[in-house]
């Protein structure tokens, strides 16, 4: 990214891996689509086990690319998260742009954008600066707002969506992580759920009572982020909620 201090910069990419890994792809793609064609002319026992091995030799180079791909995304990321302090307002609005890059619609684009989520959501230290300067309205999200309600939008956008200043656009925010909830929005939903506005805690509760009932074993990770809202005025609901056994109901303040 153009104008990206050098502190937040991620090391290049292994190029003589990258060319490898493509290469061992294409040749398992030429292999497999080989053996495929053998098995429609000639069938039999030899040219289907051809075609299954080659074949799982091609799934096999598909899941070393993604995981390269994933590597690449967190490296993007991993400078920030070493180096990133809270105060550091212009680093933080780096990394909103860097965020902002990695997410999208398209397959690809929202697979960064799940590795990037919960690459941020698992640094307390990073978590709690964001969260910070985005309510002293110090940096934007304004990007992640106007993406809410498009068709495909990444796991990032309501996440970062949830810290606008606009109650109306965190509301949808909490609404759109409670249609397709992942680990990564909890630190965001545990934020949401002492908000001062009503309708938005209430979103975020039942958001995390459903969460929690069908995987209780985010309660521990869900500790460290009621910890950083411990002293806020509505957290005693919150941490009832956190209290209540999976299957259990409690009703928001």
């Amino acid at each position: 990214m153009r104008g990206l201090p050098p502190q937040y910069r991620p090391t290049g990419p292994d190029l003589k891996e990258m060319f490898a890994n493509w290469g061992n792809l294409c040749c398992a793609w030429l292999m497999t689509a080989a053996a495929a064609f053998v098995v429609v002319i000639e069938p039999g026992l030899r040219s289907v086990l051809a075609f299954l091995f080659f074949g799982s030799g091609l799934v096999l180079a598909e899941g070393t690319r993604r995981a390269r791909l994933d590597d690449r995304t967190r490296a993007r990321v991993e400078p920030f998260r070493r180096r990133l302090r809270r105060g550091d307002v212009d680093g933080y609005g780096w990394l909103l742009r860097v965020l902002a890059d990695l997410d999208g619609r398209t397959p690809r684009a929202r697979r960064r954008s799940r590795v990037a989520l919960d690459a941020i959501a698992a640094e307390q230290r990073l978590m709690d600066g964001l969260i910070v300067h985005c309510r002293r309205r110090q940096v934007s999200v304004a990007v992640f707002a106007g993406r809410l309600g498009r068709w495909g939008a990444g796991a990032l956008t309501p996440a970062l969506a949830s810290l606008h200043p606009d109650g109306r656009v965190r509301e949808a925010a909490v609404t759109a992580m409670g249609r397709r909830t992942r680990a990564g929005h909890l630190p965001f939903l545990v934020e949401r759920a002492v908000d001062w506005v009503p309708q938005v805690r209430a979103a975020a509760h039942g958001v995390l009572r459903t969460l929690l009932e069908r995987r209780p074993q985010l309660l521990a990770p869900a500790g460290p982020a009621a910890a950083r809202v411990a002293r806020r005025r509505h957290a005693p609901a919150l941490q009832r909620l956190l209290d209540v056994t999976p299957g259990e109901s409690a009703a928001p303040d």
